[in-house]
């Protein structure tokens, strides 16, 4: 299966000292692997005991920095977050942390793993906040007020369904009457 291996957030975070350019050339030898098929490239699904939420969507690599030999294993393990592993071709998988082995956090992977997504996740994710142009008030006979917060015109409904076209249809002069 082909994968989108992305590396190109500012909040993935790589743990240990090689040489950047190399530790970057290494990175996109892997990520294009992984383009190929991520099942070749020495992937792992990472168990997640404990944090259901995140089973089967933490997917890690084992690689080398560009110039890097050893005669035994790779020395950098590279973690994943996989939103969807059953999407279409080529699946996403964004990057969220990197370290070096010989930086490795020790204790239980699964819990070390779970606090940096959770913190990578809530670094990533914007949350739109939009204001209510529209306050509600429901009267004792059923009926809606609603009160238009740009102009402070008041409109009637019947109820909450005719409200919503009532307030949509609205030409706010956007001053006060």
């Amino acid at each position: 299966m082909k994968c989108n291996l992305d590396l190109g957030d500012p909040h993935f975070r790589i743990i240990g000292n090689a040489p950047d350019a190399n530790l970057q050339s290494g990175l996109q030898e892997l990520k294009q692997k992984v383009a190929k098929d991520h099942q070749l490239s020495g992937f792992f699904s990472q168990p997640m005991k404990k944090f259901p939420d995140y089973q089967g969507k933490i997917w890690k690599w084992d690689f080398a920095p560009a110039g890097e030999a050893t005669s035994t294993r790779k020395g950098w393990r590279l973690f994943a977050f996989v939103p969807d592993p059953k999407a279409a071709e080529p699946i996403l998988a964004r990057a969220f942390v990197c370290y070096d082995k010989d930086h490795d956090p020790g204790g239980n992977p699964a819990k070390y793993l779970a606090g940096v997504l959770k913190d990578f996740l809530s670094q990533t994710i914007e949350v739109a906040v939009t204001e209510d142009r529209f306050r509600r008030q429901s009267m004792g006979d059923g009926k809606i007020v609603s009160l238009c917060l740009e102009c402070y015109e008041t409109l009637f409904s019947a109820d909450d369904t005719e409200a919503d076209g009532v307030e949509a249809a609205h030409e706010c002069s956007g001053t006060p009457a």
